[in-house]
């Protein structure tokens, strides 16, 4: 750690701002799983449509990989049509809830703020239910499908699925 690092590290804690703030987050990256399960580990993070303004993250190979960006704490997909995607956490009433890639995700049911990526380069999310991330056999296609734990619902990892962390790679 260089001393620049090291005196940023403190002003933020001296001004009370919280460290997973400062990290600097590529302007362009890829998502990744990491999990100890290998079947659930090194999974790149892509999409496919369930129509014209919506689409579920899946999981791919590296040469298949979506291409993302945080702003004001939204997760930006960058969408060959150039459309204005975001990943959003839908909210219903299981442990096992949906994330979606939607050019507009709907207020009522869906929260597409609040994401960060820690100091560990992790992308975690503020929303009050969700718990850690989870890949699970998709529900709508024969790929592996990026879903959320819905903590206020119940704490235990569905069976079929595996908890994991989604790491920032840089393209």
């Amino acid at each position: 750690m260089n001393l620049l690092q090291i005196a940023t590290g403190s002003l933020l804690l001296v001004t009370g701002l919280p460290f997973t703030y400062a990290t600097k987050t590529p302007d362009e990256f890829h998502l990744f799983s990491s999990s100890p399960e290998p079947q659930f580990d090194n999974l790149y993070l892509s999409t496919q449509s369930t129509g014209p303004l919506n689409s579920i993250p899946v999981f791919r190979d590296p040469a298949h990989a979506a291409s993302f960006y945080v702003t004001n704490s939204s997760v930006n997909y960058i969408a060959p049509n150039k459309a204005p995607w975001v990943l959003a956490l839908v909210h219903g009433g299981s442990a096992q809830e949906n994330v979606e890639v939607s050019v507009s995700p709907s207020a009522t049911v869906a929260t597409s703020t609040g994401f960060h990526v820690s100091h560990g380069r992790q992308l975690e999310s503020e929303d009050k239910s969700w718990g850690s991330w989870l890949v699970c056999a998709g529900q709508q296609t024969s790929l592996l499908e990026l879903f959320y734990q819905n903590i206020t619902v119940d704490r235990d990892i569905p069976n079929g699925c595996g908890q994991v962390q989604l790491i920032v790679a840089n393209v």
